[in-house]
């Protein structure tokens, strides 16, 4: 018998009210390590792939592993539309992060993942655009052209990017490049095995477009 996801149903009604979408048919599953690989060796990913892998989402499905029921909140929110496949990973990771901390209610809803993404979100893109996560995802979710209206709201307080260039480097995973040429999304939590090769290159591309976009001092780390 398969185990529903921690919190589910509430997860979904807050997201949906939160950002003023409709998530659709959500089919959650909790499952172990090896369900996971079997999840996603049917998305072509290879077991090894499943190391340190606590979410994986493939279209209306979504596993979780069994000892991380805290990133089902984060799952969901990628499900709402704030997702690598719509926008860029750096961005879509650090921005469904702070929307989880401003939809949690209780300690057992979320655990941080992702910091460089979150903190970069958090501290730089939310205060310049003064906007909330909610707002931001909102925005995201409901556009059928991610990348295209972050772009539009990023170049109305830089003097120092266009509209163009911002929408080139928001641009979300693409099939067949290294470390996107599988289906499905995965959520890691960082062990020894965690890859950070799909989040360098979001890093690289994105503090480039910070380095343009927003002018000032680096932010500092905050405690989660």
């Amino acid at each position: 018998m398969q185990k529903r996801c921690h919190k589910q149903d509430e997860f979904i009604q807050r997201i949906e009210g939160a950002l003023g979408v409709s998530m659709g048919p959500v089919t959650c599953t909790i499952v172990d390590e090896g369900g996971m690989a079997s999840a996603m060796g049917r998305a072509g990913w290879s077991r090894n792939d499943s190391r340190g892998v606590v979410g994986f989402q493939l279209g209306s499905k979504v596993f979780v592993l069994n000892r991380a029921p805290w990133t089902v909140l984060h799952e969901l929110v990628h499900r709402a539309g704030v997702n690598s496949d719509r926008l860029s990973r750096f961005v879509a990771e650090g921005l469904t992060e702070a929307i989880a901390r401003e939809l949690k209610s209780a300690p057992d809803e979320h655990q941080p993942t992702y910091p460089t993404e979150t903190r970069w979100v958090q501290e730089v893109l939310l205060p310049r655009l003064k906007m909330t996560a909610v707002q931001l995802g909102s925005v995201i979710a409901k556009s059928s052209n991610a990348p295209r209206a972050l772009a539009k709201l990023m170049a109305k307080v830089s003097t120092k990017a266009s509209e163009a260039q911002l929408v080139s480097m928001l641009q979300p995973q693409k099939t067949g490049e290294p470390s996107f040429n599988k289906r499905g999304h995965v959520t890691r939590w960082q062990s020894p095995g965690f890859d950070r090769v799909s989040v360098g290159i979001g890093l690289m591309a994105i503090v480039a477009g910070s380095v343009l976009v927003f002018s000032g001092a680096s932010p500092q780390p905050q405690r989660a």
